[in-house]
């Protein structure tokens, strides 16, 4: 059973000082085929995956090329096109739907098509842990 894990992220808030993220390392492939390494928020509340459009730019994705689809969450209503993307977490491999905004935005990993493949566990903010659920 493949398994990662990763140290939460202490992270400046204006709202409350400093809060511990589940930050994770995922690793894509760029349109030259070299792999490449960015950070993500993992975050179980989210139902897709959105990655910045400056990821898609180096992945080689023309964003439009995508299906294009309007999200809505707490900061209002964003516009993103939605793509397959294979990218690995660790040893963790997915190919799962993605979407790319065309504003810059903090890269975040959602539950469609990546949480139904793992088990997700949250340690008190200190550390979190990934496995295959098979």
């Amino acid at each position: 059973m493949a398994r990662v894990r990763f140290s939460f992220s202490r992270q400046k808030s204006k709202a409350f000082g400093y809060v511990a993220r589940p930050i994770i390392k995922l690793a894509l492939r760029a349109g030259g085929g070299e792999v490449f390494e960015t950070t993500a928020l993992l975050d179980s509340g989210a139902d897709i995956s959105m990655l910045s459009p400056s990821v898609a730019e180096i992945m080689g994705i023309n964003l439009r090329e995508g299906r294009r689809r309007v999200f809505r969450g707490l900061g209002g209503e964003i516009e993103a096109y939605v793509h397959r993307v294979h990218f690995n977490i660790g040893a963790l491999h997915f190919h799962a739907r993605v979407a790319f905004p065309r504003v810059e935005i903090p890269n975040i990993i959602g539950r469609l098509d990546v949480m139904k493949a793992v088990d997700v566990i949250f340690r008190d903010e200190r550390q979190v842990a990934l496995a295959s659920a098979t």
